[in-house]
């Protein structure tokens, strides 16, 4: 054994032995020895004492965790695939990064980027599951799928990291301006809440919601139910007002789409009309000036102002087609 690699053996063991005498003096949530199985979610909200249930989502694991002790266990488990949710104490496992989850991520990451027109590095910068703050609870860690944000080029980081203001993320980056959740687990319920709690930072302009439903066989044909949800500041056009949203008296306004196979909610096995692309029906817009807000702050408050979009930026609105969205799943599912 070389000296380097010796070295790494030791600093690996000491590191392991730190982490077994912290787990003996600090609660911590414990992931489960086996992986969890999300082919059949069976509550419709959390808490619940979902071990009753097997190792279906949404799945508890551990109780009473102070939110610095969750926050030091997102530390260790980020690169484990999975979401946490932190409740009054009590962690779950909401999400896992299976295939389908990970497709759709990884085409409105695609999505977000076609703005900056090729650049590697433009003014739109596009993150998976980047760190913030809870919104409602100070000093609770929490990451989006996808987080869509300025450069420092175009908005300086803040002086004053969170809540500032301005607000930032968990490194002192600009706070991301559009957030996307996608749920697949998750249910519903718990889905639409995640999205919703977003919007209670004023510099998240939008959160775009992609809801994902068990399969479907009928025949010898595979269906997915999916529906799309746009919370927005700004009326926006084309899909439905979704009466799901709890937000929507509150200048926050939010449209539905159906789009997958066959119809959610709907005991027939009825087309959704989304088959092709370029359907306008079934196609979101963003303004990309979204990603760019950033207003002078007087007196602590941010104050009206226009809008500067960087001049390399091509185009005017992010467009994600949900007929991609639907055939992305399909191929991976």
């Amino acid at each position: 054994m070389s000296s380097s690699t010796s070295g790494s053996h030791w600093k690996s063991v000491d590191n392991e032995f730190r982490n077994k005498v912290d787990n003996i003096f600090h609660k911590y949530p414990k992931l489960p020895k086996t992986l969890p199985r999300e082919d059949r979610p069976n509550v419709t909200s959390y808490p619940l004492n979902v071990t009753l249930y097997g190792y279906s989502l949404p799945l508890r694991i551990g109780s009473e965790v102070s939110v610095k002790n969750y926050n030091t266990f997102l530390d260790r488990n980020e690169k484990t695939g999975y979401k946490f949710s932190w409740d009054e104490g009590n962690v779950y496992i909401i999400e896992m990064a299976i295939p389908e989850h990970e497709a759709v991520v990884s085409y409105l990451q695609d999505c977000f980027k076609e703005p900056n027109n090729g650049v590697r590095r433009g003014p739109i910068r596009v993150y998976g599951s980047p760190y913030h703050y809870n919104p409602i609870r100070y000093g609770e860690k929490i990451a989006p799928d996808v987080a869509v944000r300025p450069s420092n080029a175009h908005v300086l980081q803040p002086l004053i990291r969170h809540p500032g203001p301005p607000p930032s993320d968990m490194n002192g980056r600009a706070h991301a301006r559009v957030i996307c959740e996608i749920g697949n687990s998750q249910t519903i319920i718990s889905w639409n809440e995640r999205c919703e709690l977003w919007m209670r930072e004023e510099y998240v302009r939008c959160v775009l919601g992609i809801k994902l439903f068990s399969k479907k066989i009928i025949g010898e044909t595979v269906h997915r139910q999916m529906i799309a949800r746009l919370w927005t500041r700004v009326v926006q056009g084309g899909g439905e007002l979704s009466s799901n949203a709890t937000l929507a008296r509150a200048g926050v306004y939010v449209k539905e789409w159906d789009f997958g196979t066959i119809q959610y909610n709907n005991n027939a096995p009825t087309p959704t009309g989304c088959n092709a692309l370029n359907l306008n029906a079934f196609q979101i817009t963003i303004p990309i000036a979204d990603a760019f807000y950033d207003p002078p702050i007087v007196g602590g408050v941010p104050t009206p102002y226009a809008i500067l979009v960087p001049g390399t930026v091509v185009g005017v609105n992010f467009v994600i087609d949900l007929f991609d969205v639907q055939q992305v799943v399909l191929e991976s599912q």
